[in-house]
C-alpha cells in the first residue's frame, strides 16, 4: 500500500465518524484552552503584584494540576467511548485484508490530525480568551490589572506538551486494543456497555 493511502483513509474516517469526532475535537479544544488560561495566569509575572499574591499563586497552581488531571481522565474516557463505536469499522479493515500494522498507521494519522486541529485550535482559543478576559477586567473593574498581554511561550509549550502526551497515551491504548483483539471480538465489543471510570472517586474528591 502506498504511504499516501493512510492519510486519505484517516481523513475518510474523520468524515464517516464526524458525529463522534466533532464532539471529541471540541473537547480537546476546550480542555486545551482552559489549561492554557489557568497556566498562563499562574505563571504571569503580574500575578505577584496583586494583594495576597502568595495565596493567589497557590490556588492558581492547584487549579493547573486539577485541570490537567481532569483533562487526562476525561479525554482518555472519551477516546475509549469513541473507539467502542468504531469497532465495526476496524473489523472491516481486517476483513478487507489490512494487517494490524496498517490499522496502526491509520490510527497514527488520525491522532496527528486530532493533535493538529484540537491542540492548535485550543491554543488559539486560549490566547484569544486570555486577552478578552483581561480586557473585560480592565473595563469592568476600572482598575489597573497587573496581568500582562504578551504571549506566555512557556504556557504554550507546556500546554502543547501535556495534550500531546495525553493523545499519545490514547493512541497507545488504541494500538494495544487492536493488537490484542481479534476481528470477531471487535465486532462483538460494540454491543458491550461502557464502563465507568475506575478513578471516578478521585475526580469527585478533586
Amino acid at each position: 500500500m502506498g504511504n499516501s493511502l493512510y492519510p486519505r483513509l484517516a481523513l475518510q474516517s474523520f468524515r464517516a465518524n464526524r458525529q463522534f469526532y466533532v464532539p471529541y475535537l471540541a473537547a480537546v479544544c476546550i480542555m486545551t484552552a482552559a489549561f492554557y488560561n489557568i497556566l498562563s495566569i499562574a505563571t504571569d509575572p503580574g500575578l505577584f503584584k496583586l494583594r495576597g499574591a502568595e495565596y493567589v499563586s497557590i490556588f492558581a497552581v492547584i487549579g493547573t494540576w486539577i485541570t490537567g488531571l481532569f483533562a487526562l481522565q476525561f479525554l482518555f474516557y472519551t477516546n475509549r467511548f469513541f473507539m467502542k463505536r468504531r469497532t465495526r469499522e476496524l473489523a472491516l479493515y481486517h476483513v478487507l485484508g489490512m494487517g494490524k500494522r496498517h490499522i496502526a498507521l491509520i490510527l497514527l494519522w488520525e491522532t496527528g490530525y486530532t493533535a493538529l486541529i484540537g491542540i492548535g485550535g485550543g491554543l488559539c482559543l486560549g490566547v484569544l480568551f486570555h486577552k478578552l478576559i483581561t480586557l473585560a477586567l480592565h473595563r469592568l473593574l476600572r482598575l489597573e490589572i497587573p496581568f500582562g498581554f504578551p504571549l506566555s511561550f512557556y504556557a504554550l509549550a507546556a500546554t502543547a506538551a501535556l495534550f500531546l502526551f495525553i493523545l499519545l497515551l490514547t493512541l497507545l491504548h488504541n494500538l494495544r486494543r487492536v493488537r490484542t483483539t481479534n476481528p470477531i471480538a471487535l465486532l462483538h465489543s460494540e454491543s458491550e456497555g461502557e464502563r465507568e471510570p475506575k478513578t471516578r472517586w478521585l475526580l469527585s474528591l478533586l
